[in-house]
């Protein structure tokens, strides 16, 4: 085996992997995750951190004009793969890894990026006359003339990227305002969501969300929440879904080892593992999360308002208003349902209650920065595949 071969295979032991999560394809990213860990793959915070653009379930039009822009900004060696169901994962990655290794497909692929033209500025034509147009340069400015020139006139962007235009502040100062969109392909954010934000330094001074469907939803390892399923099967899902919760916020929140417990214990039970043999583990994680001083710190102040105060079912109904109660409030639930065999569980994702929380960010993400704002949202635990009923078709 000659040295590039051999450093080829060293280096898809370690890809990272950028996932894409289409709303209701929970599951299938899940698994996904899990598999990723079982590798030794990572997960890639962007673009430029991939290796691999791998999308779960179908997305609709919208998300897919997302997912080819994402593709084209990803370096080579590069691959995309489609999972559609939480049994192809594993074949789906070996062929994103034997995809990365086919030097004539990457050199191709090089080739094809290399050929296609680049943005070009949209610029007025030249009016015939050249000579005229140098003797009106060479005049002298007029002194008199307004020098107040607008500044918004059709400049083209650089790299396509908007320029800041101005905004009066809470104290009426003018202050630059950017216009950006958070997602819907942000690590630990929920699927297909977008908020396009309006920011005045590194405070969100305005906020409106927005959910882009799937082009089809899946009949089984898709979306947690199926009405033909037994108590036994709900009660699974709701740790699942409940454990999965905490990992997003864990992870947000700086921790990453509590975080990957949360995580083990999500694709334990997922795989089949009894509940009460993870009930131990949930019981420790639970104590850690509300014994640290440190994650208290972190998230101190950071609440979801009232988004909860007029829920009238589900998990929502007597949840606390701060992120870090809430984050405790799912792990106990979790650990109770893992013990107890006799009560019956109810899914909480109903889309009147999805939808009421969606419409709340805009109230609670206004005034905060960035990572406050993922915060929030991860504490919201929105189910957006309840949210996009009008699903899309996908041509």
């Amino acid at each position: 085996m000659g040295l590039r071969a051999s450093i080829a295979l060293r280096a898809v032991q370690s890809v990272h992997v950028l996932v894409v999560e289409a709303p209701g394809w929970g599951v299938t990213r899940m698994r996904v995750e899990a598999e990723l860990a079982r590798r030794g793959w990572a997960a890639a915070r962007s673009p430029a951190d991939a290796d691999v653009l791998l999308v779960c379930g179908v997305p609709g039009k919208k998300l897919e004009s997302v997912c080819a822009r994402i593709w084209s900004q990803l370096p080579g060696p590069r691959a995309r793969v489609a999972v559609h169901g939480a049994s192809d994962v594993a074949s789906a990655l070996e062929k994103a890894a034997t995809e990365l290794l086919d030097d004539g497909r990457q050199q191709g692929d090089a080739r094809t990026r290399s050929h296609q033209p680049m943005e070009t500025r949209e610029t007025e034509p030249a009016e015939h006359g050249g000579n005229e147009e140098s003797a009106e340069h060479s005049k002298p400015m007029d002194m008199d003339m307004d020098m107040d020139m607008d500044m918004s006139m059709d400049m083209p962007m650089p790299g396509g990227i908007p320029l800041a235009s101005g905004g009066s502040d809470r104290d009426g100062l003018e202050m630059d305002v950017l216009h950006v969109p958070l997602g819907p392909v942000l690590p630990h954010w929920p699927a297909g969501l977008v908020v396009h934000c309006a920011l005045q330094g590194d405070v969100i001074v305005s906020a409106e969300p927005e959910v882009l469907p799937a082009g089809l939803q899946p009949n089984n390892g898709g979306p947690i929440g199926n009405n033909d399923r037994s108590a036994e099967d709900e009660r699974r899902s709701t740790v699942i879904r409940l454990s999965d919760a905490a990992v997003q916020v864990l992870a947000l929140a700086g921790w990453s080892h509590a975080a990957g417990r949360a995580r083990r214990i999500r694709d334990e039970v997922s795989a089949g593992t009894a509940l009460v043999d993870v009930a131990a583990d949930l019981d420790g994680l639970a104590r850690s999360v509300s014994r640290s001083w440190l994650l208290r710190w972190a998230l101190k102040g950071i609440t979801v308002g009232g988004a909860f105060a007029n829920a009238g079912e589900g998990i929502g109904q007597d949840e606390p208003e701060t992120v870090r109660d809430r984050l405790i409030g799912w792990l106990d639930e979790a650990r109770r349902i893992a013990r107890d065999n006799r009560e019956a569980y109810e899914s909480p994702d109903n889309p009147e209650l999805q939808r009421s929380l969606l419409d709340a960010i805009p109230r609670l993400l206004s005034g905060t920065d960035v990572a406050t704002a993922r915060l929030i949202v991860a504490g919201l635990a929105i189910q957006t595949a309840q949210i996009a009923q009008d699903r899309e078709p996908r041509t």
